[in-house]
């Protein structure tokens, strides 16, 4: 019995008793190490687009209240619409709505409800309400 242990002990282990991976084990990893890798770039591209989307919204706005602030400053304010394009060459209008005769103002100072869209028209990029001062 003795002997036999010292047998077992001294056995050097064969080739396929040796610890590691196979071929099909490392391939299958890097398998799946390339499709994340895959899908990390798909959601880097995707959020890429968004922030340029984003960019483009948050110029539009500031380019509409430039056209507002530069109607205001042309002189009083009247009913009616002025067409342009922006820095894109994008066509915008500016609508000015005098809003007394909506909300059933009589004798007061106008309310003008001021909106900058693209193109004729659609969702306004900016919009706002200026009062007229009292006279």
């Amino acid at each position: 019995m003795i002997a036999r242990l010292r047998r077992l002990r001294c056995r050097r282990p064969r080739p396929s008793d040796e610890d590691g991976f196979t071929t099909v084990e490392v391939l299958v990893a890097f398998g799946i190490a390339a499709a994340a890798t895959v899908m990390a770039f798909q959601i880097a591209g995707t959020a890429a687009g968004a922030v340029k989307a984003i960019e483009a919204s948050r110029v539009a706005a500031d380019e509409a209240e430039g056209v507002v602030l530069r109607r205001l400053a042309a002189g009083p304010l009247r009913p009616g619409l002025l067409q342009g394009a922006f820095s894109d060459g994008t066509p915008w209008t500016l609508s000015i709505t005098d809003l007394r005769p909506v909300l059933g103002l009589g004798r007061v100072p106008p309310l003008w409800q001021v909106r900058v869209s693209r193109g004729g028209a659609g969702v306004p990029l900016y919009a706002t309400l200026i009062p007229e001062k009292p006279r």
